[in-house]
C-alpha cells in the first residue's frame, strides 16, 4: 500500500472525513471541495462518537464520514481508533484507492502525528490470511493523505510506515500455526532478517546451548522433537554498552506434563508473541537507523510432554548455576528467560534489559487484555516509557515487585522453586522469579499474557496477535539519545 502527502483531494474512490463532534460534514466538505452536494438529511442522521462511520454517495464522490468524538479529549489514541475504524470499512467496500483528509487541530500539523499515521494506516490494513485457499487479497493500494506537503512530514509518514510494517511482520510470526512457526522457522526468519535490514543474527542449536550450560532452556525442551534455538541479534554501535531485549520464544506451548485444558489451547501458538515483537524491533530500527546500541535475544523451544519431558519435582540447573525445583512444567516461560537474562549479563554487560513475555494468565485476571503488566527494579526510565506509551497508544500499568512474595518461591530441596503458591500474585511472583536472576541490573519486565493477541475485534485491531510493544520500544529508544 502506498501512502503519500497531497496538496488537495485527488481522484479517488473514496474519500475519509473524519469529524469532532462540534464539526458539520456539509461545512467541511464544501470547503474541501468547493461544492455544496453534500446532503443535510444525512449530516441529520450521523452520530458523531468515536469510531463511528456512516458513507455517503455523493455527485462527486463517496464520502465516509468518521467520528473522533469530543475536540478536547482528542489524543493518539483516539486517532488510532478513528483511522482503524477508517481503513476496515475502505478495505471492506473494497476501493483501491482513498483519501484521508487530517482532523483540523494543531497536533495534524506536526511530525509526531504524520509519523503515527503512517503506523495506523498500515497497522490497520493488515491482513493474515495465508491459508484461506479462497482468501481476496487487499485491494486498497493507495492512500493520499490531503491537504499536507513538505519533505519533514513526508519524511515522518514514511517513518510510520516503517514502523508499521515491522510490527506487521512480527504479527506474521505469531499469526502462523505451531506447525508451521517452529523454533527452527524463527531462527531463519531471523537470519534472514537480519541479512535484510542488516544487524547481526547468531543461532545457537542443542550443543551450542549444551555447550552454553543453558540448562532450563534444554530442560524446557525435552519433551519436544523439535530441536530448541537460542537467537542473538545485534545492531548499532557496540562503544557503549547495550539495552539488551529479551523475548520469550515458546513456539507452542502445551503446558507440557502439567498440561494445560483443551479449551483454547490453539492460541498457545502465540507463546512466542515476545521473540516476534523482539525481531519486529530489530528490523524497526535498523532501518530508522537508530544510535542505539542493542541486543536481541530470543530463547526458543516448544514445551511439549512426552516420555522425556521435565516433569514436576525435577531440579534443573540455570546457566547462571541456580538450581530450580520445577513444581510445575506451565510455568516454563520464566524459566528460558531466566537463562536469557544470565546469558546477557556474563556476554553483554547490559545498561538495561527488558523483557517481553506472554507470561502469566494472572495478567490478564487482574488487568484484562488492554494493559500489559509492567515490572521494573528502577524507576530511570518511567518519564521515556510513560511518553512513548502515550504517543504509541500501547498501554500498561505498573505492578509491584512485591519483596513479601519472595518467600513464595523458596525450596527444600533447591536454591529457588519455579512458581509461588496457587492463586496468589501469580504476575508478580513471577516477576520476582525473574529478578533472582536480573540482580542489580537495570530491569523492565512487561507480561504481555493479555496484549499479544486478540481473539476478538478491537477498536484499533483486529484478531490475532498486535506486535505489541514494537512501536512503543521503537519511541522509547528514541527518547534514550
Amino acid at each position: 500500500m502506498q501512502i503519500q502527502l497531497t496538496k488537495t483531494l485527488s481522484p479517488a474512490d473514496l474519500t475519509i472525513l473524519p469529524l469532532f463532534s462540534d464539526q458539520r460534514p456539509s461545512v467541511l466538505w464544501s470547503k474541501l471541495a468547493k461544492t455544496k452536494d453534500f446532503p443535510l438529511a444525512v449530516e441529520a442522521d450521523f452520530k458523531n462518537r468515536l469510531g463511528a462511520t456512516q458513507l455517503v454517495y455523493l455527485p462527486s464522490g463517496r464520502v465516509l464520514l468518521v467520528g473522533l468524538g469530543e475536540k478536547k479529549e482528542f489524543n493518539f489514541s483516539k486517532w488510532r481508533v478513528a483511522v482503524h475504524a477508517a481503513v476496515n470499512s475502505a478495505v471492506n467496500l473494497e476501493v483501491s484507492n482513498a483519501n484521508l483528509v487530517l482532523p483540523p487541530t494543531p497536533l495534524a500539523n506536526s511530525e509526531q502525528f504524520l509519523e503515527a499515521t503512517g503506523f495506523d494506516l498500515v497497522f490497520s490494513a493488515y491482513q493474515f490470511n495465508a491459508y484461506k485457499k479462497d482468501r481476496k487479497d487487499l485491494k486498497l493500494n493507495q492512500i493520499n493523505i490531503a491537504g499536507l506537503a513538505g519533505a519533514k512530514l513526508a519524511n515522518a509518514l514514511k517513518r510510520g510506515e516503517i514502523i508499521g510494517l515491522s510490527a506487521n511482520h512480527a504479527r506474521n510470526l505469531a499469526n502462523h500455526p505451531g506447525n508451521v512457526a517452529t523454533p527452527t522457522h524463527l531462527a531463519q526468519h531471523a537470519e534472514e532478517s537480519a541479512k535484510k535490514f542488516g544487524f547481526a543474527a547468531r543461532i545457537l542449536g542443542p550443543k551450542e546451548i549444551e555447550k552454553e550450560k543453558l540448562g532450563l532452556l534444554k530442560g524446557v525442551s525435552l519433551g519436544s522433537e523439535e530441536p530448541s534455538r537460542f537467537i542473538i541479534l545485534e545492531y548499532g554501535p557496540k562503544s557503549k554498552p547495550p539495552i539488551v531485549l529479551v523475548g520469550k520464544g515458546l513456539t507452542f506451548d502445551s503446558g507440557g506434563v502439567s498440561i494445560k485444558p483443551a479449551d483454547r489451547m490453539e492460541e498457545m501458538k502465540y507463546d512466542m508473541c515476545g521473540g516476534a515483537t523482539v525481531l519486529g524491533i530489530f528490523e524497526a530500527a535498523a532501518q530508522l537507523k537508530l544510535p542505539v546500541h542493542i541486543v536481541g535475544l530470543i530463547p526458543s523451544t516448544e514445551n511439549l510432554l512426552s516420555g522425556r519431558a521435565v516433569k514436576p519435582g525435577d531440579i534443573l540447573i540455570a546457566h547462571d548455576q541456580t538450581s530450580v525445583e520445577i513444581v510445575n512444567t506451565d510455568a516454563e516461560g520464566r524459566l528460558i528467560l531466566a537463562d536469557a537474562i544470565s546469558f546477557a549479563k556474563k556476554y553483554y554487560k547490559p545498561k538495561l534489559i527488558v523483557d517481553y513475555a506472554t507470561l502469566t494468565g494472572a495478567v490478564l485476571i487482574a488487568l484484562g487484555d488492554e494493559y500489559t503488566g509492567y515490572f521494573s527494579n528502577t524507576q530511570n526510565y518511567q518519564k521515556q516509557f510513560s511518553q512513548a506509551s502515550k504517543f504509541t497508544a500501547e498501554k500498561y500499568w505498573q505492578l509491584p515487585l512485591a519483596p513479601e512474595y519472595k518467600d513464595q518461591l523458596k525450596s527444600l530441596t533447591a536454591d529457588i522453586k519455579n512458581i509461588g503458591e496457587r492463586m496468589s500474585a501469580g504476575s508478580s511472583t513471577a516477576a520476582l522469579f525473574l529478578e533472582h536472576f536480573v540482580g542489580s541490573t537495570p530491569w523492565i519486565h512487561l507480561d504481555i499474557a493479555g496484549t499479544a493477541w486478540t481473539m476478538r475485534p478491537k477498536s484499533y485491531a483486529n484478531p490475532g496477535a498486535t506486535a505489541w510493544g514494537v512501536y512503543l520500544t521503537i519511541d522509547f529508544l528514541r527518547q534514550l539519545r
